[in-house]
């Protein structure tokens, strides 16, 4: 199953998106491997978070890409929601 199959089955109005940019608190790389700290508004336990966090890549000039044309012409579906 693809991620794109997963979102459609769960609800893409139920997932949550948080950039790593915005909550990112250390950015460190050593030999070759980049560790990420960050914070989140998840709950934990004992069982971890309460919600399943899955980490996605994307090239970040193509995702900013994407949103500017977003922008300039609405799809029919965020049409219909008001133009949100």
């Amino acid at each position: 199953m693809n991620l794109s199959e997963l979102i459609s089955r769960y609800g893409d109005d139920k997932v949550a998106v948080q950039k790593l940019d915005d909550s990112a608190t250390s950015l460190n790389m050593s030999n070759g491997v980049t560790k990420i700290t960050f914070l989140t508004e998840e709950p934990l336990d004992i069982g971890g978070t309460d919600r399943l966090g899955l980490i996605v890549w994307m090239d970040r000039d193509r995702v900013q890409a994407i949103i500017d044309e977003a922008k300039l012409s609405p799809s029919p579906e965020t049409n219909l929601r008001g133009g949100e």
